[in-house]
């Protein structure tokens, strides 16, 4: 543990922590990774409204599924694992409370989308800037044991500590973002390619370029990962 932990502090870029991450719980059974911010606030608040995620190897289905869905308000899972300071498997959460209709109606249809099981790691930051990690694609190999669940939950800690270094100290360029500009990051940071963006807002692909130029030019970054990271980080994308 105290090696990824290293590993974490000495990623100079948001890809490579992204990169980092990925393998780091691949190597432990999880081929399913999100990264959630929630909206900043005062320390002791609840989560409030979260940001959309960054996310590896859950499928298409399933991302629309879940952000298609009201999940900052049915889903309990994140909000139980703040609460409680410690990983929770998300079959063992819902197993344990009573749920409403909509609920029951959200778990139907990630079901539907073969979401599977996995274990939510609660991250907290500074000024409120809290967050969490899900990992999912359990198989027979990922780890479930106790220890292994703490080493996982401290690394997810230290990379979105990490992550907060990266987008509350890195100067800003001073240049806002337009309406149309906050718009393509939030459908970038939503896996969305140039040309479904381009689709969804009626403009040409080649148009989605060059805003996202600006966008970069904007927030200090050079891809995609990083603009929607940072974007998150900075509440520049509506929940």
């Amino acid at each position: 543990m105290e090696n990824v932990v290293e590993q974490i502090a000495r990623c100079e870029t948001l890809p490579l922590l992204w990169r980092l991450m990925i393998g780091y719980f691949r190597d432990r059974g999880y081929g399913a990774v999100c990264y959630f911010t929630c909206a900043p606030g005062e320390p002791g608040q609840s989560p409030g409204p979260v940001a959309p995620p960054v996310h590896h190897g859950f499928s298409a289905a399933v991302i629309e599924a879940y952000l298609g869905s009201n999940y900052e308000q049915i889903d309990i899972v994140p909000r139980m694992t703040l609460a409680h300071g410690r990983p929770l498997r998300w079959s063992e959460v819902w197993a344990g409370v009573e749920t409403t209709d909509e609920e029951r109606r959200f778990l139907t249809l990630l079901r539907e989308v073969q979401m599977g099981d996995g274990y939510t790691l609660p991250c907290y930051g500074p000024n409120g800037r809290n967050g969490y990690v899900a990992i999912g694609g359990m198989g027979a190999q990922s780890v479930t044991d106790e220890a292994s669940l703490r080493e996982m939950h401290l690394s997810a800690q230290a990379a979105h500590l990490r992550i907060c270094e990266f987008t509350l100290t890195e100067p800003q360029r001073g240049k806002p973002l337009s309406a149309r500009e906050r718009e393509i990051l939030d459908w970038v940071a939503r896996g969305k390619s140039n040309s479904v963006i381009a689709d969804i807002l009626c403009i040409s692909a080649g148009t989605v370029d060059t805003y996202l130029r600006r966008i970069y030019e904007k927030l200090g970054v050079s891809d995609r990962t990083s603009a929607a990271v940072r974007g998150i980080g900075m509440g520049l994308i509506a929940a």
